[in-house]
């Protein structure tokens, strides 16, 4: 149960950092930013309960839990509600490049290369402008802090085994015999 409870309050503190990370890419994107005391601290929020939900899932894991569990990441979709949705197909193509295979190989960079350019697409009421040197930095941060959220799904989705994982199995103290011959 400790477990558990360090993996929920581990994944609260990384979701908080990723929040303050999400702030400032939301603040460089935008031409016109409206700070707002309510707004930073629901973005915050977010971030820390859909990093709970995935740091109790990946302690499930380590601890040899039913595959149930992972539904406990399932309020972090959260996340993805609103503008949010801009980070979909970048954490989607992290995942697909963790999770390896030569499908994500190809997919995965082309879904992470997509998120910056749909971001950067102009308003169509407005009058177009080139991006500004901070509005570039925001969508290169845009796409770094999607990386996270990648691993985090990768981790989420990938094959659960019953018992422990390989990360928590106890390390032999003695050689094993029989594996190297002499002769």
């Amino acid at each position: 149960m400790t477990r558990l409870l360090r993996g929920l309050a581990a994944g609260a503190l990384l979701g908080a950092a990723w929040g303050v990370v999400a702030r400032c890419f939301m603040r460089l994107l935008t031409t016109q930013p409206e700070f707002s005391w309510e707004g930073t601290l629901a973005i915050l929020g977010i971030a820390a309960w859909a990093g709970a939900c995935v740091g109790l899932v990946r302690a499930a894991r380590s601890a040899g839990r039913s595959g149930w569990w992972r539904l406990a990441a399932l309020p972090a979709i959260i996340l993805f509600a609103g503008p949010g949705s801009l980070l979909v197909p970048a954490a989607v193509g992290f995942a697909l490049v963790l999770r390896g295979g030569r499908v994500g190989r190809v997919v995965g960079p082309v879904l992470v290369a997509a998120t910056p350019v749909v971001a950067a697409l102009p308003d169509p009421e407005s009058v177009p402008t080139s991006p500004t040197a901070g509005q570039v930095g925001g969508l290169a941060l845009l796409t770094l802090a999607a990386a996270p959220l990648g691993w985090a799904l990768a981790g989420v989705v990938r094959r659960w085994r019953a018992g422990p994982s390989s990360a928590d199995a106890p390390v032999l103290t003695e050689p094993v015999r029989g594996l190297a011959t002499t002769g």
